[in-house]
């Protein structure tokens, strides 16, 4: 055991005694240089790949996005043709509400006028009564004379 320790001091001492030449340091710093190019190489490539499957799975998402944003898209063009079409046919009832309205405002006005004529024809009767003190035979409607 004392002769391998003797041999790894020699050889220490050999390696920190040595004194190299232009020669010999330029391909030493050189090759130093090279395997640190190639160890940044190795480092930017294994980061290159992390980045490029980072990329996929977002292009994978922003698929799936896009797809739910066309589902989304189709869903709220469905449902404007639906509210259109409600809103179609609440307008056709609103036309028919407002043409019933129109029928019943002119039947209203007819038989405020029949209303009128009835009562003037009463007013003029009780008028003829209370003159002549008795009841003379009323005259034929034109109603009464247009239903046979």
């Amino acid at each position: 055991m004392p002769r391998l320790l003797d041999v790894l001091r020699w050889k220490l001492q050999v390696l920190f005694a040595w004194k190299p030449t232009r020669a010999q340091l330029l391909p030493l710093i050189l090759g130093i240089y090279a395997l640190a190019g190639w160890g940044a190489y190795a480092n930017k490539s294994s980061a290159n790949k992390e980045l490029a499957t980072q990329v996929g799975l977002l292009q994978t998402e922003r698929n799936g996005l896009v797809g739910r944003q066309k589902e989304l898209e189709q869903a709220n063009i469905d449902l404007v043709r639906v509210w259109q079409g409600k809103l179609a046919s609440a307008r056709e009832e609103l036309g028919q509400a407002v043409a019933a309205r129109d029928a019943a405002k002119g039947q209203l006005a007819g038989s405020q006028r029949e209303l009128t004529a009835s009562k003037k024809r009463f007013d003029q009767a009780r008028d003829r009564v209370s003159e002549t003190g008795s009841i003379k035979p009323a005259e034929p409607s034109k109603k009464a004379a247009s239903k046979p």
